[in-house]
This record gives structure tokens, C-alpha cells and sequence, in this order.
């Protein structure tokens, strides 16, 4: 399913890709949107269309309302004509108990139940916000102190509770799927501590597809099997570089710049691909996120 959003969000990536950037990388500088009433951050795709334009209109608040919410709220928009931006939002239709389900008490269902699949209607609907930026009389954006774990700590626990072998040797990053190994250069060769945690979230991204993890396809046998493994490493890294705070330093940017050629290919062949990855993307924040959290309740 196509919408509006997923329409927008393929030309915005394959322009800046086509202009030698790497459009996910630019998000990095921001905290993770979130809707300025209800503070619920969004994710997957509607995270990277918020991120990638507020990065082209240098928004420096993160918070995203509907013009309902606006209203409701006795705001004022200004300015704000063509600054609407498209996010998509799922619900489901229950047809046997003739209900509107949200999208979390559907997929708990199914995966109690999955007989009863054949029993719902999934829609997506397309809704337009607004940056905080633009609208009057909502209060001051308070600062998100959402990240309590020191990002090296972050590192140490994952590391630890994935099993992975960690070396750190040579001049080259990369993961061994054969041998559960991630291979960094050694954290002085780094231009700073930020492209080196880059780095290690992006070998780290990798190492969930091995088959005791999230079991993904690491065989990459052809370009374009390559391409989308890469690309589901950058889009998860830049979710969890963001999600910690972490900015990263031109060269580091710079390093990844020889895949660009193979995405624009993938993408203009494929779109969907960019949101499998999303998908994928999504599965390993959580997954890794699981593991931090599980390791904090051993700690307790």
C-alpha cells in the first residue's frame, strides 16, 4: 500500500541521494519527533519524513501537531501554507465484532490468534502536521532527558548481553556472520568518540540478522542483496544514534557514501524496499532495546 507519505518520503530520499547525500544521516541532529499533545513519539516512516523535513526547513522543535490539535487547543498556525507534512496512521476494522481497532490490540490478536486474520480490514490513513515552529501560544518545548544510560555504558551492556565476539583490530569495520564477529578498528583511529559509536551501531545493526537473533538473510550473494542489508543497518543505526543523542562527524558521513549509487538503484527499481527496511529497521531498535532493558532488571 502506497500512500501519500511513502510517495513523498521515496522522492525526497532519492533526491538528496541523486545530490550525493545520505538523507537518513541528516536527522541526526535533532530529538526524535513527537506529537505536541499527546508526546507519543512516532516511528518508522512518519519518524524519517518528520526528521529529513525538519532538517530542510532547520526546525529546531521536535513536536508535530494536526491542525484538529491546533485548533483544539485555541493555537494559531502562521506562515504555514505548503508546510503541512503527510504521516500515515493504521487502524483496523474488527468485521465479525463490527468494531475500529488501534494497530497494537490487532497484532496482539493475530498473534494469539492468527486463524482470525481473515476477520479484520486494514486501512491506512494519511494525516497532515504541523511543526511546533509555525503555531502560536503553545508553551516552550521542554528538553528531553529521555536517555539515562551513558552512551558507552549502552555499548558495554550490548555487546555483553548479545554474546557477540567484539575485536578491535585493523583498519576496516565490519561483521563476520559466520563467526558472530564484529571487527572495529581500534577507538583511537576514530576521528571521535561519536563516529566510532556510529560505527559500532551500524556492525551492531548487522550482527541482529545472525540466525540466534532476528535471523535476516546475511548471505547478501548479489549488489542488490548487499544494498538492502546496508541499508536496513543505516536506517536502524540512525534510529538509535538519535534515540542516544549521539551526532556524528563529517567523516564518518563521508564513509558510507559508496553505497549510494546501489540504493538509488534498489529504490528506483523497488520503493518498497525502503520501507522493508524501515520494518526491519524498527525490529532491531526494539530488539536491541529489549536487551538493554532486560540486562538493567538483572543490574536491579
Amino acid at each position: 500500500m502506497q500512500s501519500k507519505t511513502r510517495e513523498q518520503l521515496v522522492k525526497m530520499y532519492l533526491d538528496a541521494l541523486k545530490e550525493n547525500k545520505i538523507p537518513w544521516r541528516e536527522r541526526w541532529y535533532s530529538d526524535l519527533n513527537k506529537n505536541g499533545v499527546t508526546n507519543t513519539e512516532y516511528r518508522g516512516v512518519n519518524q524519517l519524513i518528520l526528521s529529513y523535513v525538519a532538517y530542510k526547513e532547520k526546525y529546531k522543535d521536535n513536536r508535530w501537531l494536526t491542525y484538529k490539535q491546533i485548533k483544539e487547543n485555541n493555537y494559531k498556525i502562521t506562515n504555514a501554507k505548503g508546510k503541512g507534512v503527510p504521516i500515515e496512521f493504521w487502524s483496523v476494522y474488527d468485521i465479525k465484532n463490527k468494531i475500529r481497532l488501534d494497530f497494537p490490540t490487532y497484532e496482539k490478536i493475530i498473534e494469539k490468534t492468527p486463524e482470525r486474520k481473515k476477520d479484520f480490514k486494514v486501512f491506512c490513513n494519511t494525516t497532515y502536521v504541523f511543526n511546533a515552529s509555525l503555531i502560536e501560544g503553545i508553551k516552550p518545548n521542554e528538553k528531553n532527558n529521555r536517555n539515562t544510560i551513558p552512551t558507552n555504558i549502552y555499548f558495554k551492556r550490548l555487546i555483553s548481553k548479545l554474546h557477540i565476539e567484539y575485536i578491535e583490530e585493523g583498519n576496516k569495520a565490519y561483521y563476520i556472520p559466520s563467526k558472530d564477529t564484529i571487527v572495529l578498528p581500534p577507538s583511537s583511529k576514530f576521528f571521535d568518540k561519536y563516529s566510532y559509536y556510529a560505527t559500532q551501531l551500524h556492525e551492531l545493526s548487522h550482527a541482529t540478522g545472525h540466525s540466534s537473533r532476528l535471523n535476516r538473510n546475511l548471505n547478501n550473494q548479489n549488489k542488490k542483496d548487499y544494498a538492502r542489508e546496508e541499508l536496513i543497518a543505516e536506517i536502524s543505526s540512525s534510529f538509535l544514534m538519535q534515540k542516544l543523542n549521539v551526532k556524528v562527524h563529517e567523516d564518518d558521513y563521508n564513509n558510507h557514501k559508496s553505497y549510494i549509487q546501489s540504493w538509488i538503484l534498489l529504490l528506483e527499481d523497488k520503493p518498497n524496499e525502503l520501507f522493508k527496511a524501515v520494518g526491519e529497521a524498527n525490529k532491531i531498535c526494539d530488539y536491541l532495546d529489549s536487551k538493554v532493558k532486560n540486562k538493567e532488571k538483572e543490574r536491579m
